[in-house]
């Protein structure tokens, strides 16, 4: 079949001039990828050709700099010249015209993004492309873990045939997964440890896209898609018609259209869980918002998580994300308005819901299911349920059991797609949060995640009854793959009990009428699978203490249930 790893290469339909500006892995035949100096020289050069031919669609900016001072450019594409958060979005409200967020290199070592979106922003500006952004204002950052991506090594991701792991070139080698400080930005996007994650956030907050795109290469279990591609599975936990849009309509149509145009195969992200048995079904990683996708599908945006087959040729890679690229950008902006309508209903209805919650608006906020090793550590495991029942395309049961990782025999394996998440835990949605206004560090932080935060004033102060959390039990869990270095994390046993108190109007208070209120409920709750009390915000908390944040019911939810009443 057409697009199967192994069959003929589907060369792209879309290219840039003859002797025009290349990138790194274009001038070296895919030998290499850009260091960040390459990164901004290309830029550099990139908005010098805009303005000596006088072309008024590429606007460069910047989200900061680094721990190590290498400035992270972001590239602003508009056909109308949109450039800044303001107008583009005036332009969506009036014409339809979402904005797209495309992040590139959230780790180093996955450096297709990074050299197909450079190619992009060119053909897009210099090239045939230029009807892209006709219908769209895309926000490019093509190299976000800059010091992770110069720490070029040969070694790194190496393939390992037997482990599964690693990926094909490019032969002089890519970065790291981590950044400079030894972090993995793509599990800190609740904790904002990293002060790239803290730049990212503020970006997001600026520009709020209706679409955010990111960019990763993926190994694993072998299988015949050139990419896979996902998107957030916090159903229970944030405005679910984003997700269900981009789930069930955006990114089957991106599927389709690029089948349709190149060849390529694509489908779910995922990994066989026994990839000896591949039967036993596809199975995608947890719901925790601390990975970039889960984390947006709180914020009530749609999301595309894109992961690149690491055992694909280096080029056939960059080329497979450039197209899919391209693709998005086409799917989207015929969807424009209805895209837009989508993101504004949702965050219409968490307002909504946050002015008047009500008893049965429960939102979930830990997915993990405890369990004790033989040593007596706690640990969780993070069930995935069926989904759906599919077809997953991948080699012979031979071959899989070889470990071959390309050019097999076609093989369409029937299982369940392993992709539903039901959380352990949830809680009614509170009117809102508040807690003692000497605590400027726990407003900063929310700030940071660009949670509004007020002061109690006359609107909540005084004498209220409230939703109080008591410390019954505190220990310790260990933190996967969150950087070099091990990290526990906080785990609170609390029970939750209605107590009269007195707010002072000077304490910070959270409303849910907002958009972000589930971002907000996610951080806030003691029991949160990663929240501030995960995070180590509260570990000044003692056993028998009252954990600092209250919740501010409704009078919905505080008003007796009818028995109560009648009897």
């Amino acid at each position: 079949m057409p697009g199967a790893p192994g069959g003929p290469s589907v060369e792209p339909t879309l290219h840039a001039e003859p002797n025009e500006l290349l990138t790194v892995a274009e001038s070296s035949g895919y030998r290499r990828t850009s260091l960040h100096a390459d990164v901004l020289a290309f830029v550099e050069a990139l908005a010098a050709r805009c303005g000596e031919r006088r072309v008024r669609s590429l606007d460069v900016q910047t989200m900061g700099t680094t721990p190590e001072g290498r400035d992270l450019p972001v590239l602003v594409l508009s056909a109308s010249g949109d450039f800044s958060p303001e107008t583009a979005h005036a332009a969506a409200q009036r014409s339809g015209r979402p904005v797209v967020m495309i992040l590139c290199n959230i780790h180093a070592g996955e450096v297709e993004g990074k050299e197909a979106a450079l190619m992009l922003a060119r053909d897009v500006t210099l090239g045939g492309l230029g009807r892209l952004v006709e219908g769209v204002t895309v926000v490019l950052v093509p190299n976000f873990n800059a010091d992770g991506n110069d720490r070029i090594a040969r070694e790194n991701r190496v393939v390992d045939q037997r482990l599964m792991c690693g990926q094909s070139g490019p032969e002089e080698g890519v970065g790291t997964r981590y950044t400079g400080q030894g972090l993995n930005l793509n599990r800190d996007f609740t904790k904002l440890e990293a002060p790239e994650s803290r730049l990212l956030s503020r970006l997001y907050g600026a520009w709020n896209p209706h679409v955010f795109v990111d960019s990763h290469t993926s190994n694993g279990s072998p299988h015949a898609y050139r990419l896979t591609y996902d998107t957030a599975h916090t159903l229970l936990s944030g405005p679910s018609e984003p997700i269900l849009y981009t789930r069930d309509r955006l990114l089957p149509a991106i599927e389709q259209g690029l089948l349709h145009r190149t060849g390529r195969r694509t489908w779910f992200y995922g990994n066989f869980k026994d990839n000896d048995d591949p039967a036993q079904g596809w199975e995608t990683y947890p719901a925790l918002p601390r990975y970039g996708s889960h984390y947006r599908g709180l914020t009530g945006r749609l999301d595309i998580l894109l992961e690149a087959y690491s055992y694909d040729p280096f080029e056939e890679r960059v080329r497979t994300t450039y197209d899919v690229f391209v693709e998005i950008l086409q799917q989207v902006a015929q969807r424009g308005r209805e895209i837009v309508a989508v993101c504004a209903r949702a965050a219409a209805n968490t307002v909504m819901r946050g002015r008047s919650p009500q008893p049965d608006d429960a939102v979930g906020i830990n997915y993990g299911v405890p369990r004790r090793t033989a040593e007596g550590r706690l640990v969780y495991d993070y069930p995935a349920y069926p989904l759906w029942r599919t077809e997953v395309a991948a080699w012979s049961a031979d071959e899989m059991r070889a470990r071959k990782l390309t050019d097999g025999t076609l093989t369409f394996w029937d299982c369940d797609f392993l992709a539903r998440f039901l959380p352990e835990i949830s809680v009614r949605r509170p009117l809102a949060y508040a807690f003692p206004g000497d605590r400027t560090d726990v407003a900063d932080f929310l700030r940071l995640h660009n949670v509004q935060v007020t002061t109690a004033g006359t609107q909540y102060g005084g004498e209220r009854t409230v939703e109080a959390y008591v410390v019954l039990g505190k220990e310790t869990t260990h933190s996967p793959d969150v950087g070099s270095e091990p990290r526990v994390e906080t785990v609170l046993h609390v029970r939750r009990e209605c107590v009269t108190i007195r707010i002072d109007p000077a304490d910070h208070v959270v409303p849910m009428a907002q958009p972000l209120a589930n971002v907000a409920i996610y951080l806030l709750e003691p029991e949160s699978d990663d929240g501030m009390a995960r995070w180590g915000h509260f570990d000044h908390c003692g056993v028998g203490e009252a954990f600092p944040v209250v919740r501010l019911p409704s009078a919905a939810a505080l008003r007796p249930p009818p028995r109560t009443k009648i009897e």
